[in-house]
């Protein structure tokens, strides 16, 4: 892979990242959990992942040559951003709209003081059941089909470990904080510290989204106006 495309599969996961495993390794925390509640449950999303990851890899190649007419077509993937496009400016929306509502009812200090037991198999379930976030987002998909192009195996395997690391970034920092053993009082902090700013930080998402949307969303318009190559189609072309 070429420095512009690896910069390109890595800026992908940087754009997607899933921001909700770092919500609910949080979650997890404050409740009691530990270093192992937050392996287990990266160990279920793993095991879904690479399964995924080893279906996905020879149905893109079957895909890929049912599929070359519409790839190369500026219309139909500019289609494809225009509804990605909306999507976002839809989600955007959404965003915005939750950061005008009232926060809910803060934990008090005895509530914290008595962490819930929790047990590994919720965990390990709930792992599984997180990695749909990632099986869902089309930037899983596109970066699987990126890092397929790659022949060295041990390369292959190597982006496609460092996407999911970008990829789930909150996550893997919980865990790490998790592993220094220092987690309660960092993660009240952190918890706290995003309370307070709950609405400027979900106002700024919501922003940040929309502009996303608007280029994604022009891009489309322009590819289907005119000859206009989409950035969609540049990127799947990269090396």
């Amino acid at each position: 892979m070429t420095l512009s495309g690896t910069l390109a599969f890595l800026g992908l996961a940087v754009l997607t990242m899933d921001v909700l495993g770092g919500v609910i390794a949080t979650g997890v925390l404050l409740r009691g959990g530990r270093l192992r509640h937050l392996l287990t449950f990266w160990a279920g999303y793993t095991v879904v992942i690479v399964v995924a990851t080893l279906v996905l890899h020879p149905l893109l190649d079957v895909l890929g040559r049912w599929l070359h007419p519409i790839l190369h077509s500026n219309g139909a993937i500019g289609s494809v951003e225009v509804v990605a496009g909306l999507a976002l400016g839809g989600f955007a929306v959404h965003q915005w709209r939750s950061a005008r509502r009232p926060p809910l009812p803060r934990e008090g200090p005895a509530r914290r003081s008595a962490p819930a037991r929790l047990a590994l198999w919720p965990m390990l379930t709930a792992g599984v059941a997180f990695s749909a976030t990632a099986l869902a987002d089309p930037a899983f998909t596109i970066a699987v089909g990126m890092a397929a192009q790659e022949e060295v195996l041990a390369l292959r395997i190597g982006l496609l470990v460092l996407w999911n690391l970008v990829y789930q970034a909150p996550l893997v920092t919980l865990t790490v904080i998790a592993a220094i053993g220092k987690h309660e009082r960092i993660v009240r902090r952190m918890a706290d510290w995003f309370a307070a700013r709950r609405r400027p930080l979900q106002s700024a998402l919501a922003v940040v989204l929309a502009l996303i949307a608007l280029v994604v969303l022009s891009d489309g318009v322009l590819s289907l106006l005119g000859g206009h190559v989409p950035w969609l189609r540049q990127l799947l072309s990269l090396r």
